[in-house]
């Protein structure tokens, strides 16, 4: 009787298979390609960054809209200001593991207010939480959409391509950020986002 021969074809693993996508974090991705609700996103390659303001970088069509609508919200009266834009996976990761730490948030927790490294839409350099320069106050917090500036951003942001990212009940999952607003002005920025918008019209 001859040999048997066995021949395995091994395909792609499966997501239980498969090692975490974000060492020390033990979650898996869904489906759709999501980390405990947020999509990966692609580090912006630093030729693509500008520097706007001390410390602070985005994509240089991003960086322009923003100066522009704020120099637009400014002549109304609003000051809009620049809490945080482009982060890198490194700082994501101390923002992710270290604060969520600090504060003895459970991963599942802390993803609802920060992304994980490398699912982060302040990585592509097309992100930027803002504030109300006459309300410090409501920085990075819900009480921010009470504000002068929030009320412009809602009316004039499109103007100058810009959207909230994760309003009140989006479908990913994420805390409501009436600061977080990404730049969709662009070819590069209408890709990267696609399969947000995509994700929220097959669940609406």
């Amino acid at each position: 009787m001859g040999s048997l021969a066995v021949v395995l074809v091994l395909g792609p693993l499966r997501p239980w298979l498969a090692p975490p996508p974000v060492a020390g974090l033990n979650a898996r991705l869904a489906a759709d390609g999501r980390l405990l609700g947020h999509l990966p996103y692609p580090e912006a390659p630093a030729n693509t960054l500008v520097s706007f303001g001390p410390g602070q970088q985005l994509r240089r069509e991003a960086a322009s809209a923003l100066l522009a609508m704020q120099s637009a919200a400014a002549a109304e009266g609003v000051q809009l200001t620049v809490l945080s834009a482009f982060r890198s996976p490194a700082v994501q990761r101390q923002l992710f593991f270290e604060v969520g730490a600090q504060r003895s948030q459970r991963p599942e927790e802390r993803a609802r207010v920060s992304a994980p490294p490398g699912f982060s839409e302040h990585g592509t350099g097309f992100a930027v939480d803002l504030g109300d320069g006459r309300a410090p106050h409501t920085n990075l917090s819900t009480s921010f959409a009470s504000t002068q500036a929030f009320a412009w951003l809602k009316a004039n942001a499109v103007r100058f391509h810009f959207a909230l990212s994760f309003p009140a009940n989006n479908r990913q999952g994420v805390s409501y950020e009436p600061w977080h607003w990404r730049f969709e002005g662009s070819t590069e920025a209408l890709r990267l986002f696609e399969p947000a918008h995509r994700l929220s019209k097959a669940l609406s």
